[in-house]
């Protein structure tokens, strides 16, 4: 089945079974019949790159959206107002309202690529080579996107200072000479992502780099169907002052080093390091993310749903530990005999 319309609905038209994303053929598969839906195509240079401004607000993305409240989990999501039903990504259930407090939605998406069968044999492999064994109860993966913001931007340096370097006469002594010392430095940050939300721990940026970013697409609630979707709870402004400012202190840092390291001694250094032509992304990214208990201790284990690259904490199964108690009575028992050598000798 095709579709050619811009707006698509959660429920298959040959059934009315509900329509969940499928990530190995890029479509809308029906859970019930099969059928396939198949997305209408975007344009590559549709995605929103917005300029960054103290006065950017996320009210001011996806006006043409509305905010609704799943009836059935309470998650809030984003679809076109004229969709017939408004399945929730996190539950399937079709059942919802308007949301009273709207929220704010990404520009963009990264679609899953990776499904979530192929998840769970990363999972589980994961977990095989930290020698850990759980049952299935012990272990709750699902699909989630995370909205995250992806900064790029310009440092333009500049330093001065006065140095002083060897010089060599010609019998082979040398002598001091003092000279100014300035130079600069441009830089550009093609990718610096921030997450947009506290929903989970930031390690599962890692999972993500610029050719991740690369295929974003125009958001569309389509993209979502069968997973859950993060809320995003976080001001961009605090974080974009706290990337900027490391990002300043670090290229200060690294030309100071330099500097300093080039020249017998240096004196007056300043170094002015500036961000500027700040652009960024606002997408959502697909992770995995599957919890585990052990011990009365919950642990996360995150997985990219664009190349299964793997982050997570694990406990320390019993079999390693085993193996590392075993090293360790080795490592004694060899300094024990060669100290009772030397001490027969």
């Amino acid at each position: 089945m095709e579709l050619n319309s811009e707006v698509l609905n959660s429920k298959c038209q040959s059934c009315g079974s509900e329509l969940v994303y499928n990530p190995k053929l890029g479509c809308l598969t029906c859970k019930y019949c099969s059928s396939n839906v198949y997305l209408p195509k975007t344009r590559e240079d549709a995605v929103i790159v917005r300029q960054y401004s103290s006065d950017f607000h996320p009210s001011q993305l996806n006006q043409a959206l509305k905010a609704y409240k799943c009836n059935g989990c309470g998650n809030v999501y984003y679809m076109s107002s004229d969709e017939s039903s408004k399945q929730c990504p996190n539950c399937g259930m079709t059942s919802s309202t308007i949301s009273e407090d709207p929220g704010f939605c990404a520009d963009g998406v990264v679609p899953f690529k990776v499904t979530k069968e192929q998840a769970k044999s990363i999972f589980e492999k994961y977990l095989k080579t930290e020698g850990i064994t759980l049952n299935a109860k012990e272990s709750e993966l699902e699909g989630v996107f995370i909205p995250v913001w992806n900064f790029m931007y310009n440092i333009d340096s500049f330093y001065s200072a006065s140095a002083t370097e060897l010089k060599r006469y010609s019998d082979g002594t040398y002598y001091s000479v003092s000279k100014p010392v300035y130079g600069e430095k441009h830089k550009r940050v093609k990718s610096h992502d921030v997450s947009a939300t506290n929903l989970e721990a930031d390690e599962f940026l890692d999972l993500f780099d610029e050719n991740d970013y690369a295929g974003i697409i125009p958001y569309s609630p389509e993209y979502t169907y069968g997973y859950k979707v993060d809320t995003i709870n976080k001001d961009i402004h605090d974080y974009y002052y706290g990337i900027t400012s490391k990002a300043e202190e670090d290229t200060k840092s690294e030309i100071s080093k330099k500097v300093l390291n080039s020249y017998k001694e240096v004196s007056g250094l300043s170094v002015d390091s500036r961000v500027n032509d700040v652009y960024f992304n606002f997408t959502y990214v697909p992770v995995y993310v599957n919890k585990y208990t052990r011990r009365k201790k919950t642990y996360k284990t995150y997985i990219s749903g664009t190349t299964g690259k793997v982050i997570g904490h694990s406990p320390t199964s019993a079999k390693n530990a085993l193996k590392t108690l075993l090293k360790l009575l080795l490592v004694a028992g060899l300094v024990a005999l060669i100290i009772l050598i030397i001490t027969a000798e």
